[in-house]
């Protein structure tokens, strides 16, 4: 009993260490109390729990409000990076918005979520779900739709369809199947007008060779009422094989015949 005991509280402290660090996803700075709000713990175990981590460098305080800190963003971009995909992203998300206008994402597929790794522009919604390191469901979301196409469904996250921003997201799987046969008569890049949030369209397109599944996304951001979507989906679907290419290392000029 003793031995369980002890190995049950270090597993204790590490959930609420987390349940503190997953509160600051998609919203910074927070005071103590919306931290403590949002990690269901005691204020004061939260708050010693944020003393350590401001400490380590984890998380960073100032004032009343707390954000994180410099560790957590090398941490992460650190993790992002081995990836591989964006260090070749980066330049041309940065060249696509510059000739767009657009806000442009780089989002990967995580269980049955498209989570934000990098966002080139404004948000195009004040909604925290459009913040980097934020995650909307992979059913409700153009980059979403662009990874199922390359997926087998048998591989598929397990879509619940329980979150639907808007009238116009996809609420059953009749209905993504609808959406999915659209974007592979599309080339597989996907559409999504208004249906993670009312007045925006998304514009995505996989990252990955042709043929297999991919995880990551490139998309475009705009109002629905002024965007040009063919143009958009020309724009995407070229700097997804800019990235393609810069992730092979070949130049893209170099094709196999």
């Amino acid at each position: 009993m003793a031995m369980t005991r002890s190995a049950a509280a270090p597993a204790a402290m590490i959930d609420r260490v987390v349940s503190v660090l997953e509160s600051f996803v998609g919203e910074r700075p927070l005071t103590l109390a919306d931290i403590a709000r949002r990690s269901q713990l005691p204020r004061s175990s939260t708050h010693r729990i944020l003393g350590r981590l401001v400490e380590l460098g984890w998380v960073e305080r100032k004032g009343f409000e707390y954000f994180l800190g410099i560790r957590m963003f090398e941490l992460g971009s650190h993790t992002v990076r081995q990836r591989g995909v964006h260090e070749a992203a980066l330049p041309v998300m940065v060249e696509l918005h510059r000739r767009t206008g657009l806000t442009t994402y780089l989002s990967i597929l995580d269980g049955a979520e498209i989570v934000h790794l990098e966002r080139i522009g404004v948000r195009p919604n004040p909604s925290r779900s459009w913040g980097v390191g934020a995650r909307q469901p992979v059913e409700t979301t153009a980059p979403g739709h662009s990874l199922l196409v390359t997926m087998p469904p048998n591989v598929w996250p397990e879509v619940g369809y329980a979150t639907t921003p808007t009238c116009y997201s996809v609420r059953s799987r009749r209905e993504l199947d609808r959406e999915l046969q659209r974007v592979r008569d599309r080339g597989g890049i996907a559409v999504d007008a208004q249906g993670a949030a009312l007045g925006v369209t998304v514009v995505a397109a996989p990252i990955g060779a042709e043929g297999e599944s991919a995880r990551v996304a490139l998309s475009l951001c705009g109002p629905t009422k002024s965007m040009r979507v063919e143009a958009a989906v020309t724009a995407v679907r070229s700097a997804a094989v800019d990235i393609r290419y810069a992730v092979s290392g070949m130049p893209r000029h170099c094709r196999t015949r």
